[in-house]
This record gives C-alpha cells, structure tokens and sequence, in this order.
C-alpha cells in the first residue's frame, strides 16, 4: 500500500475513481491503521476513507483537468444562456447585487470571486472554516453590507449514517445551519439578505429552516465548487422587481433540483440605479 501525506491528491477506488481528493489530514484509528480525512479539489464533499482505498494522483495532471473542468462550466453557463444581462449583453443601468461569501476553501473562494469579477459584480469573500463561520456572519454583514450572503465550504455525510433526518449525521452542516441563524438575526427579511448556505450533501431542511433563501443538497448530491457563486450570480443580476424561482436557480447547475432548492426570492439588482 503507498504512503500517503497531508496534502497529496488522491481519488476513491471504491467510487470509480470519479473525484479529486486532497487529504487534508491523518488520523490512527483504534486498529492501529490510518484514516484519512479527504476534501473535493473540485466538489464541495467532506470523506474519510482508508488507505487501501486511495490511488495517489499526478498533481501536473490534475492541475490541467481542473483547468479544463471549470474551463467547461462556464462554457456551459454560457450556452444556457442564464441571464441576458450577463456578459455585457443589454446590460441596462443599474445597481447589480452586492454578494459576501463566506468559504472554508481558499480555492474555491477565489474560484467564486473570480466568476462574480467577470460578470462585473461587487464581491467581498473571507476564507473561514465552517465552525468558525457562526461567530464571523455578524461582523462581516455590519461590514459589507450585502445583498447576498454564501455560507459554504466541504459537507457530506458522515460514513455509515442511518438518519438522514438527524444533525449527527453531517459533517458541517450544523455549522451552516448556526450561520443562517445568525445571519437572520442580524437581518430577518429574506427579500433583503438572500442567503445561501450548505454544501455537498448538505441537511438541505434543516438550513432551510433555520431561514436560507437556497441551500443544498435536496438530493444529498455532490455540488460543484461554482455552484453558490452561479446562485448568487443569478440573483445579483435580477431585477428587484423580479422573481427568482428555485427551478430557475437549479437548472443552471450540474446537479439540478437535486443539489440546489429554495423558496421564490426576489432579484436584488436595482434597476436604473448606478453603482
């Protein structure tokens, strides 16, 4: 069996092979044996796994298939043509929505920014992990003040869980779910702060609940890593007037109704308004 390190990529024999992993850290379990704790380099999922299971990975290629891999996201964006204001085309004059995220990935942070960048938003985005992100949304909302706010990072669930209806079962979610608490403390009206929340597999009713606009994963699917900042996108170019549906947010990601929901919001792009 190879050795493995902190920081080596890695995919899942046992699934195919069909994902990237980082390992982010090493534990010994009470056989003695390693378990490693693995995050998506592209996907939003959060898994452990044993060692006999891994196949270390050439960093050059995957470097190049990521490329590739967000090269062909937006393209697809593109192709679906999910808003006719974005991109410069019939842009009127207005206001576009001002979106904060919070992420747990500095890579998957500047992933986003980047996306919210070309499309000529106003952008702000902090690299905080998920259990320190309930004791940051206060401040940085009073800072930002945005009209969108992205709670995510890694989720999934937890190996060998039963109950998809208990908090026990997920990794990160109950972070997310702390974090739209107190972000709808801090504002309650969901047509003034939209927020989003969750990652993969995400216990999407509970962050609901707790008052997100969107959240993942209905399904308890695999999101990609663009996936809020497409949510997000689509509600900042929207006029306020407007009403965005979670159908309309869905199909514009890879993984459909599965991976995203939410409830009817408003648009928060002012028009007529300069920035």
């Amino acid at each position: 069996m190879a050795d493995f390190s902190v920081g080596d990529i890695v995919v899942r024999k046992s699934y195919g092979k069909d994902v990237y992993f980082v390992i982010t850290e090493i534990k010994n379990t009470e056989s003695g044996k390693p378990s490693y704790t693995l995050r998506g380099l592209l996907m939003r999922i959060e898994a452990d796994s044993d060692g006999h299971d891994l196949l270390k990975q050439n960093p050059r290629l995957v470097d190049q298939d990521k490329l590739n891999y967000i090269k062909k996201m937006k393209q697809n964006l593109l192709a679906l043509n999910h808003s006719r204001y974005t991109y410069g085309i019939n842009r009127p004059t207005g206001r576009f929505g001002r979106v904060l995220q919070l992420d747990s990935s500095q890579e998957f942070l500047n992933i986003c920014l980047d996306h919210y960048r070309e499309n000529k938003l106003e952008c702000y985005g902090h690299a905080v992990a998920e259990s320190e992100q309930p004791h940051a949304v206060e401040d940085m909302l009073s800072r930002y003040k945005p009209d969108i706010i992205v709670l995510t990072g890694h989720d999934g669930i937890k190996k060998n869980a039963s109950d998809l209806y208990s908090m026990d079962s997920y990794r990160n979610s109950k972070y997310f779910v702390q974090s739209v608490i107190e972000a709808r403390k801090y504002e309650p009206d969901k047509n003034r702060l939209c927020v989003f929340a969750g990652a993969c597999q995400s216990y999407f009713e509970a962050i609901m609940n707790a008052g997100a606009n969107f959240a993942s994963s209905p399904g308890r699917v695999l999101i990609d890593c663009l996936d809020p900042a497409i949510v997000s996108e689509k509600i900042a170019t929207t006029d306020t007037r407007m009403t965005i549906t979670p159908w309309s947010v869905a199909q514009l990601t890879k993984s459909g109704s599965k991976g995203i929901g939410g409830i009817n919001t408003r648009g928060r792009m002012i028009v007529g308004r300069i920035n």
